[in-house]
């Protein structure tokens, strides 16, 4: 028996299924070195709080909007509850949707589509943030690409096994984030348009489409109660601009920050870039609609015919044109980005490779300022001063604005002492509050100010929002302030004092500290 070098041994995968398979498992292998890398570095942010909330007090009997995701972060808590270990559920989906972009790209338009754009997903830091983050729109993508994989199967090879897969993959999709039923209006006019001239196939599959949306009437009425409070509180009513709607490849791909932040030469550069992309995705449908490839005419579909409803909706009602309502139809734009470039690639090469090295400078940099780049408050910074300085008879007063006093309180997350927590409105600044904040399931309770002051020796004042004037009328002649900080927080930074009673330093025969003012005492500034 002679040895073929071009055949594997018995038993062993044969040697081209391992070449076939070797770039995407690159692939792979960095999307999870991307997505696992400072995943429990930064705090976590207000929409995090919430998850975790909903998923601690989540109950069958009321599921609310986007039960799905509760529920599996529900169980996924039983084993942790670290900053890392919450965002690992997502993580794990975001690599899913690495290989699930590869395969629909692979299915649709050849194997270097898929693996192009299963780079480029890999790279992207706007992907990234959502692969990172306790939230539900990893996992919502990634179900709403395992329906538009087994679509395509439908249309290639009509199967009704594979119908009712696709119906109930809608539906887990729509009771993880219900903006994403809007998939289904690509869905509906690729099937209708495939197979038009089939009654029988369009009766089956809506029959088969309308029991299994019998599942999400519990959840479409939760909608339709919770809608006008979410439009009320959280709506934005500024209108829409063309510059947001044809910057959003640049935000899926870099997510470069406003201009303002930017030098001349960096925001020049991202307009050019901006415009590179815009002309990658031009050029791939202008191949689409030259050449009627149907399976890419079916890309563009899922890319742009979901975002219509959203765009209509921005432009008439209230805005809601964010990169977190559109990731589910980020992997199909990045499709439509590898098609552009292969097409470049085969007309001028030298141009391609160019537009490349300017495509990963770009990316790079996103990367950077992403890794590099901090907007979250350090809750542990502030814990640490807190408890380094602690004494008996503290106490933490944290002053809230009135729009996000019932939020989830962050610092009672990583604060580990012993003292006790107090919420007060206002104190250290008179904020508007035409938005009142997300209603709990128990309202917050606030002790009286002029409880805590008498009963406690010593004041740490979290100042959420901070006004000096306001501040000062505060403090005036009771408070000696020992300690001051300043923590970044996004757009305003987190003041923190230590206030001790004046009272308490003038000698007197009773040496117990009071939280009443001394008239006589003298303020130093």
């Amino acid at each position: 028996m002679t040895f073929n070098p071009q055949t594997s041994p018995p038993g062993s995968l044969p040697i081209h299924k391992i070449r076939s398979w070797l770039p995407i498992s690159l692939i792979l292998l960095l999307a999870t070195i991307l997505y696992l890398y400072q995943l429990g570095t930064e705090t976590l942010w207000n929409d995090e709080y919430y998850s975790i909330r909903d998923a601690e007090d989540f109950n069958i009997l009321h599921p609310g909007t986007r039960p799905l995701y509760f529920i599996l972060l529900q169980f996924w808590m039983n084993f942790g509850k670290s900053d890392a270990w919450l965002r690992g559920l997502s993580v794990i989906f975001g690599i899913g949707n690495v290989f699930l972009t590869y395969k629909i790209g692979r299915r649709t338009g050849g194997e270097p589509i898929g693996i192009i754009s299963a780079f480029l997903l890999t790279l992207s830091p706007r992907v990234i943030f959502h692969a990172q983050e306790v939230r539900m729109y990893s996992m919502s993508t990634f179900l709403s690409l395992v329906g538009t994989l087994i679509l395509i199967e439908i249309l290639e090879n009509l199967n009704i096994k594979w119908i009712i897969l696709w119906a109930i993959a809608r539906i887990l999709t729509t009771l993880t984030s219900p903006l994403n039923i809007l998939i289904l209006f690509p869905d509906l006019v690729i099937i209708a348009w495939t197979y038009r001239n089939q009654r029988r196939v369009l009766l089956s599959i809506g029959i088969c489409l309308f029991l299994t949306g019998l599942l999400v009437i519990p959840s479409s009425v939760a909608i339709l109660n919770v809608a006008p409070k979410f439009f009320r509180d959280f709506a934005d009513f500024s209108p829409i601009n063309l510059k947001t709607v044809l910057s959003t490849p640049e935000v899926f791909t870099v997510d470069v920050p406003s201009s303002p932040e930017l030098g001349i030469g960096i925001a020049v550069f991202f307009k050019l870039y901006t415009l590179l992309l815009l002309g990658f995705i031009a050029v791939a449908l202008f191949y689409i609609i030259k050449h009627r490839i149907q399976p890419l005419f079916w890309i563009a579909a899922w890319a742009f015919l979901p975002c219509l409803p959203i765009l209509l909706m921005s432009y008439t009602f209230a805005n809601i044109w964010f990169p977190r309502y559109l990731l589910f139809v980020a992997p199909y734009f990045f499709i439509l980005l590898a098609i552009g470039f292969i097409q470049i690639f085969h007309r001028w090469r030298y141009l391609a490779a160019v537009i490349g090295i300017y495509y990963l400078i770009a990316v790079g940099w996103g990367l950077t300022h992403y890794y590099t780049t901090s907007n979250r408050v350090n809750w542990p910074g502030i814990s640490q001063v807190i408890t380094s300085q602690e004494k008996p008879g503290d106490v933490i007063i944290y002053s809230r604005s009135p729009r996000t006093f019932q939020n989830p309180n962050a610092l009672s997350r990583y604060y580990q002492g012993q003292m006790p927590i107090e919420l007060q409105v206002n104190l250290c600044a008179e904020t508007l509050s035409q938005k009142p904040s997300v209603s709990r399931p128990e309202p917050v309770k606030i002790t009286p100010l002029t409880s805590l002051l008498s009963t406690h020796s010593r004041f740490w004042v979290l100042c959420e929002a901070f006004d000096q004037k306001v501040f000062n009328n505060f403090v005036s002649n009771q408070f000696k302030i020992k300690e001051h900080q300043t923590f970044k927080a996004g757009f305003q930074p987190l003041q923190l004092f230590l206030l001790v009673p004046k009272s308490a330093e003038t000698p007197s025969k009773d040496t117990t500290p009071t939280g009443n003012p001394n008239p006589n005492s003298q303020e130093k500034t």
